[in-house]
């Protein structure tokens, strides 16, 4: 893997190479860590030839599936790949649609390249074709025109054109978010593309068992299903999450006719205080969860209210990290959320990094240079910090 670059030109694709292009979701760094996890995962080798801003391009091995790829990223919006070494002029641009789309009506969009767009589809009209030019606002475009599969999606990155080939689900994350019949929008709601991402920062093959303390309506756990994970463990101190957590298995598994013949699942109530008693020591690969992220937050709260409630739950988090080392296999890994509040202006953190590191685990972050990643948007008054330990 090399380091992060932004060369002024993209190298030409080698013959036993794929160069692809990925449009990040709103969280760049989290989702530069989520593809570099999930090609860890996958054991496949990989160079990052460009960074910047919402776009990722690196160079991989052929035998990828980009749709089904796409079906297991939960940060990413487009991959797309490179056209050949097609340039971006409009003559060139013509020729490869023209080829590319070979018959009937070619309908295509240049996402930020208004005028290149409508001065290609003049060229292909003087080709005798019949063109459209879809000026492509958002992703949402791309699906109702049907241009990732009836047409051509097209990115430029440094001169290079890339073709889509898929683009995220989101009529299906919105419905494993808004339509799963267990959901508790007093406590907040984990969304299943984090839910996603988290999943992959484990970087765990589908055989390894993995836990989540706080499943609460089971976002984690029913991401994990439909990611292909095989034996799962959830539990929680709340009766009513334990009942949403099983009603939502089920309707996964009927909505999106999951085959449960290998499937492992144990869901169980339980304080975290307790778990030891009920799993066994050096028995689990991986934990992956949001616990309890305090009281919500309005935003008229006093500085000593929210460090109170910092406070407190810093000593639950630590806490709890002591009986991870214990139940966890040696090496296994912590992807694990700590809020952060907000408070005018700052953030007021909450600071236990070092007491989770006392009990046995080292920071193990999948980006060096981050010791943690961010998840939030402006107008919220918690964020999410996703940290990822091992134990030694």
């Amino acid at each position: 893997m090399s380091k992060l670059q932004a060369p002024h030109q993209l190298p030409p694709q080698k013959s036993n190479k794929k160069n692809l292009l990925f449009i990040l979701g709103r969280e760049t760094t989290l989702s530069l860590a989520e593809i570099k996890a999930f090609f860890i995962t996958k054991n496949i080798n990989f160079d990052i030839f460009y960074y910047k801003e919402n776009k990722l391009v690196l160079s991989v091995e052929q035998n990828i599936d980009i749709p089904e790829m796409m079906k297991l990223l939960g940060g990413t919006i487009k991959i797309c790949e490179v056209a050949d070494q097609i340039q971006t002029q409009k003559d060139e641009l013509a020729k490869f649609l023209n080829q590319y789309i070979s018959t009937g009506k070619i309908e295509f969009s240049i996402n930020g390249f208004t005028a290149l767009g409508i001065e290609t589809k003049k060229i292909l009209k003087q080709l005798g074709r019949s063109a459209r030019y879809i000026e492509s606002k958002n992703t949402a475009t791309v699906i109702f025109n049907n241009l990732v599969k009836g047409g051509a999606d097209i990115e430029i990155c440094h001169n290079q054109v890339f073709i889509t080939k898929a683009i995220q689900p989101i009529e299906d994350f919105s419905k494993r978010d808004f339509g799963r019949p267990g959901r508790d929008d007093e406590s907040g709601m984990l969304p299943p593309k984090l839910a996603m991402i988290m999943l992959n920062l484990a970087t765990q093959k589908n055989e390894s068992i993995i836990f989540d303390p706080f499943c609460g309506s089971g976002t984690i756990i029913t991401e994990a299903i439909l990611m292909g994970y095989k034996n799962l463990i959830g539990s929680d101190i709340s009766e009513t999450a334990i009942s949403d957590t099983i009603k939502n298995i089920e309707w996964i598994k009927n909505t999106f006719k999951i085959n449960d013949s290998n499937l492992r699942i144990s869901i169980f109530q339980s304080d975290i205080f307790d778990i030891t008693k009920k799993i066994d020591n050096d028995s689990i690969d991986a934990i992956v969860a949001e616990s309890y992220l305090g009281k919500p937050l309005r935003g008229s709260e006093t500085k000593p209210m929210i460090e109170s409630q910092a406070m407190e739950l810093k000593m639950l988090y630590t806490n709890a990290f002591a009986r991870f080392k214990k139940i966890l296999k040696s090496g296994g890994i912590v992807v694990f959320i700590i809020p952060r509040f907000r408070y005018k202006e700052d953030w007021i953190k909450i600071e236990c990094e070092n007491e989770i590191l006392k009990h046995g685990f080292i920071n193990d972050s999948i980006l060096s240079e981050e010791k943690h990643l961010l998840y939030w948007r402006t107008d919220q008054h918690v964020g999410r910090e996703i940290w990822r330990f091992k134990k030694i």
